[in-house]
């Protein structure tokens, strides 16, 4: 149906749907109450909502592009059986396949794309009640370039469709730009976020340095990449 639309843009689309669908599941496990938490190595956690929002993405996302490599950070799910029907995710974000697709990228085929999944980023916020610092990431590399990503915030303020929490999706495709919030100028000081839970001597050693006007100390990449957006 979307054949015409080229490829990168339809895997873009496909991306926002699918992240949507797992911030939701992790929304799902957190009102349940069994997070699941299993320890990976010191500081390192995985939740229920970690692997239950990892098989719904790279099952959706391999259902539609079969041919496609995807690589998610909690990779010992590989084997784990079939995934539960409702989350695989066959819808496609309509707004993003309007995009018009930059000529370098037009004629991009499945082999030469890597799909980068972190499902659950800011796991330990996560355990810990720090919600906002929660966010499922989607990266889009061609040619061991990156190309395109999503940043989904399940709990951003609370955003709500009728009487459901949805959250906030960024995108962003190279050549095109990107969408899902309105950017923001520059500050006219220096705004520096970081770490919350794993600084070091070297880290607050930077930070005096810079001499910034405020550091923001915050869990997940995500989080942080969408707080300087």
């Amino acid at each position: 149906m979307y054949g015409s639309v080229p490829l990168i843009v339809r895997l873009l689309a496909s991306s926002v749907s699918v992240a949507n669908r797992a911030g939701k599941i992790v929304r799902d496990v957190m009102s349940k109450g069994e997070l699941g938490i299993v320890e990976k190595g010191k500081d390192d956690y995985q939740t229920e909502a970690d692997r239950s929002a990892q098989r719904c993405i790279v099952a959706s996302l391999a259902a539609q592009y079969p041919n496609l490599k995807i690589i998610g950070e909690e990779d010992s799910l590989e084997d784990e059986g079939e995934v539960v029907s409702d989350w695989l995710v066959n819808e496609i974000d309509k707004e993003i396949l309007k995009l018009q697709c930059p000529p370098n990228l037009q004629e991009v085929k499945e082999e030469d794309i890597v799909v980068w999944v972190d499902p659950l980023d800011g796991t330990s916020e996560y355990t810990q009640g720090f919600l906002e610092h929660v966010t499922v990431l989607i990266g889009i590399a061609v040619n061991e370039t990156p190309v395109a990503g999503v940043i989904h915030q399940p709990y951003y303020k609370n955003i709500v469709e009728g009487d459901k929490k949805i959250g906030r999706t960024i995108w962003g495709l190279h050549g095109v730009g990107v969408g899902g919030f309105t950017p923001a100028p520059p500050p006219e000081s220096i705004v520096i976020t970081t770490t919350r839970s794993h600084s070091n001597p070297v880290v607050e050693e930077a930070l005096k340095v810079m001499n910034a006007s405020k550091v923001l100390r915050v869990g997940g990449a995500g989080y942080k990449v969408s707080i300087l957006l």
